[in-house]
C-alpha cells in the first residue's frame, strides 16, 4: 500500500498539472520532474545531510517523498499527498466547469485524504484553497470562491465521522512545553496563505496559465520549512514534513515554465520541432535523476536483519518481563515499532496529542529534556509505567527522539537491560498496576509538572494502595472489580479519564472524574461492593457520525430529484 502510494505520486501530478495549465507537456515534464529531479527540499542543509546519509554514494537520492518513505515510513502521508493532487485536478475541473458529477469527485477525493493522513489534510487545503485567486481557471472570482468553499464544506462534513468534535480539540489544545511546536506561531499560518492568495491573483493574467498557482503554493510550503529549518518557528503542525508538498509544487512550476519555454522559443514554432526539444528536456531530467535512483537500489530492498534491530529486541524483551498493566516508556523508532514486533502496552506511542490525560504533554517534556531524575521518576510511577526505554548516541535506529540527559537514571534505577546503546530502566512499582483502592481524592492536583510536594504525596498513597478482592477484564475498557473500601478511600483505575468512562457500584450508575493526575477516579462509599467499568463510545464520536451519514443521505437525495427531474422532462 505504501509502495503504491508512492507510485501514484506522478501520475496525480501530472493530472493537476494537466488541468490547472491545460497543457500535456507540462504534465509530463512535472511528472518526470517529481521522480527524477533532485528535490527543492535539499537546498536546506539538515534535509540535505539526512539525503546523503541514506545514498551510500556523493550522489543526493532522487526526491525527498523516497527518503522519508523508505528511511522514516512515511506511507499515510505520501499516499495523501498522491490524494491530495488528485484532489486538486478534480477541484480545479469543477471550478472551471461545474456539474454534479465534478463536485462529487472532488468532495470524495477531499475525503480519502482526510480518511488517510491529518498533514495531508492541510496540504491539501493549501492546494485547493489558492484556486480561487487564479483568473485563468475562468468565471467571477465570487463563483470561484462558492465552489471551492462548497468542496471544504461538504469534505468537513462527510469526514466528521471520523474528525469529531474532541478530536479536533485535542489536536488544537495540544501543546508541546517549552517545544517549537506549540502552536503559539500558528496564528501567522493565516498570513502566509493571505500572502500567497495575492500573489497568485497578481500573476494570475502575467504568467504563463497555472504558473501563478504554482509559485503560490511553491511559496506557502517553502515558508512553512524554511521557518522551521532556519528559524525554529513552527507554522504548521510537523512543518518540516510539508517538504512533501513543496516539492509536488515546485516540480509543478517546472512542468509549467518548461512547456511555455518550449512553445515560446522562434525557432521551435515547428510542431515537430517543439516535439523533439520536449524529449530533449525530459531526457536531460531523466539524465539528472538516473544516478540518483541507481545509488539507493540496494536500499530499497527488504532488510534481511530485521530479527536483530534494536527496536525488536527491546520490544520482544519488553513483552517477556512486562506484568499484567504494567507499560513501558518508549521514544522515537522505538515507540513506533514496539506494537509491530510484540504485544507491548506503552504509556506514550506515537501521537501525543492523541493522548486523553492532560498531564502528558508535560510529562514526555520532564521525561526527555529535565534533568531532574527522581521527577521523571515519580511520575513514571504515578502512571504504572514499570520500564523506561532510553536511547544513547550509539542506538541504531532511524528516528531518534533524542534525550537531553540520557544518563540521569544512572544510580537512580536499575539497569534492567543494556544492550547496542539502549538502556532499560526498572522502576519501583507503586500498588497494583490496573486497579488499586487508595486515599487520593482528597489531595489537590499538581501545580505543574513540577510540583514535587504533590507528587510525592500522590505517589506515597499509590504505594500504600491496596488490590482488590477480585478483578477480571472484561474485553477492551470493561472491568469488574470486588473490594472492600474504607472511609475516605477511592477505586483507581489506572488508565486515563475521559468521558466515555462509565461505571457501576453494585448495579447502579455512578458519577467518576479524574484524580490528580490523569487516571479514572470512582467514588465508591466504604464497605464491600461490585464495581463494574465500561468503556463506551463517546457522544460526540456519535454526533460526528450522525452529521456525515446525513450529508451524504442529503447529497444522495439531491442527486436523485435531479436524475429524477431530468426524466420526466
Amino acid at each position: 500500500m505504501a509502495a503504491t502510494g508512492y507510485a501514484l505520486g506522478p501520475a496525480a501530478l501530472y493530472l493537476a498539472t494537466r488541468t490547472v495549465a491545460r497543457s500535456r507537456t507540462a504534465g509530463i515534464l512535472a511528472a518526470l520532474a517529481f521522480i527524477f529531479l533532485p528535490s527543492s527540499s535539499y537546498l536546506f542543509s539538515a534535509l540535505r545531510a539526512d539525503a546523503t546519509s541514506f545514498s551510500p554514494a556523493l550522489v543526493l537520492p532522487p526526491n525527498w517523498r523516497l527518503l522519508v518513505l523508505v528511511k522514516y515510513g512515511e506511507g499515510p502521508h505520501v499516499l495523501s499527498l498522491s490524494l491530495g493532487l488528485l484532489t486538486l485536478a478534480a477541484t480545479a475541473r469543477y471550478v472551471r466547469s461545474p456539474s454534479g458529477r465534478r463536485l462529487a469527485l472532488a468532495v470524495l477525493a477531499l475525503l480519502a485524504v482526510a480518511l488517510t493522513n491529518l498533514i495531508g489534510v492541510l496540504g491539501a487545503s493549501v492546494f485547493i484553497g489558492l484556486l480561487p485567486a487564479s483568473a485563468s481557471l475562468g468565471g467571477s472570482a465570487l463563483g470561484r470562491w462558492a465552489r471551492v468553499l462548497r468542496v471544504g464544506i461538504l469534505g468537513g462534513l462527510l469526514s466528521l465521522g471520523w474528525y469529531s468534535v474532541g478530536f479536533i480539540r485535542a489536536v488544537f489544545g495540544f501543546t508541546t512545553p517549552g517545544g517549537a511546536e506549540g502552536g503559539s506561531a500558528y496564528v501567522f499560518f493565516p498570513v502566509v496563505i493571505l500572502i500567497g492568495l495575492v500573489l497568485v491573483a497578481q500573476l494570475s493574467s502575467r504568467v504563463p496559465e497555472g504558473l501563478e498557482l504554482a509559485i503560490g503554493w511553491s511559496l506557502v510550503f517553502a515558508v512553512i520549512v524554511a521557518a522551521f529549518q532556519l528559524g525554529g518557528t513552527a507554522l504548521a503542525p510537523q512543518p518540516t514534513r510539508y517538504a512533501l508538498e513543496l516539492d509536488a509544487g515546485a516540480c509543478i512550476a517546472f512542468g509549467i515554465a518548461g512547456a511555455w519555454a518550449v512553445r515560446r522559443l522562434a525557432p521551435l514554432r515547428a510542431g515537430r520541432v517543439r516535439a523533439a526539444a520536449s524529449i530533449a528536456v525530459a531526457a536531460v531530467v531523466i539524465a539528472i535523476g538516473a544516478g540518483g535512483w541507481l545509488t539507493v537500489r540496494e536500499q530499497l530492498g527488504p532488510d534481511g536483519a530485521w530479527r536483530d534491530w534494536s527496536e525488536r529486541r527491546v520490544a520482544v524483551w519488553l513483552s517477556e518481563h512486562l506484568a499484567p498493566g504494567e507499560r513501558a516508556y518508549l521514544t522515537g523508532d522505538h515507540a513506533f515499532w514496539a506494537d509491530a514486533f510484540a504485544d507491548v502496552p506503552q504509556v506514550r506511542g506515537g501521537v501525543d496529542f492523541a493522548f486523553s490525560n492532560p498531564w502528558w504533554a508535560h510529562v514526555a517534556y520532564q521525561m526527555n529534556n529535565g534533568p531532574e531524575a527522581d521527577l521523571s521518576v515519580l511520575w513514571m510511577e504515578a502512571l504504572s509505567v514499570r520500564y523506561v526505554v532510553v536511547s544513547g548516541p550509539g542506538s541504531t535506529e532511524v528516528y531518534k527522539e533524542d534525550w537531553v540527559y540520557p544518563r540521569k537514571f544512572d544510580g537512580q534505577l536499575p539497569l534492567a537491560l543494556d544492550q547496542r546503546g539502549v538502556r532499560v530502566y526498572e522502576v519501583p512499582r507503586a500498588g497494583d498496576a490496573r486497579l488499586v483502592i487508595a486515599r487520593v481524592g482528597d489531595l489537590a492536583m499538581p501545580t505543574s509538572a513540577v510540583d514535587r510536594a504533590a507528587l510525592e504525596a500522590y505517589v506515597a498513597r499509590m504505594r500504600e494502595a491496596r488490590a482488590p478482592a477480585h478483578l477480571e477484564q472484561r474485553g477492551l475498557g470493561g472491568w469488574r472489580a470486588e473490594v472492600d473500601v474504607a472511609d475516605g478511600d477511592s477505586v483507581v483505575l489506572r488508565e486515563a479519564y475521559d468521558t466515555g468512562w462509565h461505571a457501576t457500584i453494585d448495579g447502579r450508575a455512578v458519577a467518576v472524574r479524574a484524580d490528580p493526575v490523569g487516571q479514572l477516579l470512582v467514588p465508591v462509599p466504604a464497605g464491600a461492593h461490585v464495581v463494574e467499568l465500561d468503556h463506551r463510545v463517546h457522544g460526540d464520536f456519535l454526533a460526528g457520525s450522525g452529521i456525515a451519514t446525513l450529508t451524504a443521505l442529503g447529497l444522495l437525495g439531491w442527486a436523485l430529484r435531479g436524475r429524477l427531474r431530468r426524466a420526466t422532462a
